[in-house]
């Protein structure tokens, strides 16, 4: 069974309001290309400009309303090196205020049921080990968002393990 994230879990590089608020946006873009597929299948050209525009308030709204963030931190064994980096990298989608520096990535990743719910997964080298840290929304059904993340993220280093030695958490 998958761990569970906490709420109120400390963000390393990027401010709590920062995190939250990515996560509401991705929730409401995700609500809009839904509302767009759906209005564009019922109304043509103009029920999917309606519909992205109402799933995205929707998306936007609902996880205001009704999800909380929760966080995960998990600690490897894998020294920093340019290889490690780029397969991180590789895994997430970059977010527009990431910068090129490898001692913190920070990017999106799908995890959760079917993929669809977004972790903001933030990565910080230290001399001889790798924080990695995962911020999900959650509602009244935990999807384990975070965790997942942190998952796929463990995946991407694995190569890059001494020995293979199972993560400290």
């Amino acid at each position: 069974m998958t761990e569970r994230a906490h709420r109120d879990h400390p963000s390393p590089v990027l401010a709590d309001d920062e995190v939250r608020h990515i996560l509401i946006e991705r929730n409401a873009e995700m609500g809009a290309t839904g509302g767009a597929v759906g209005g564009g299948a019922a109304g043509g050209r103009a029920g999917a400009a309606g519909g992205a525009s109402g799933g995205r308030i929707g998306g936007r709204l609902g996880a205001r309303l009704f999800t909380r963030v929760t966080g995960l931190t998990r600690t490897y064994d894998v020294p920093r090196t340019g290889a490690a980096a780029a397969d991180v990298r590789g895994i997430l989608q970059p977010l527009p205020a990431s910068s090129d520096d490898d001692d913190a990535i920070v990017g999106l990743i799908g995890a959760g049921a079917l993929g669809m719910n977004s972790a903001v997964v933030q990565v910080v080298w230290h001399a001889d080990r790798v924080e990695a840290t995962a911020h999900a929304l959650e509602g009244l059904i935990d999807q384990r968002t975070a965790a997942g993340a942190l998952l796929k993220v463990e995946d991407a280093l694995a190569r890059h393990r001494p020995g293979g030695d199972s993560p400290t958490r």
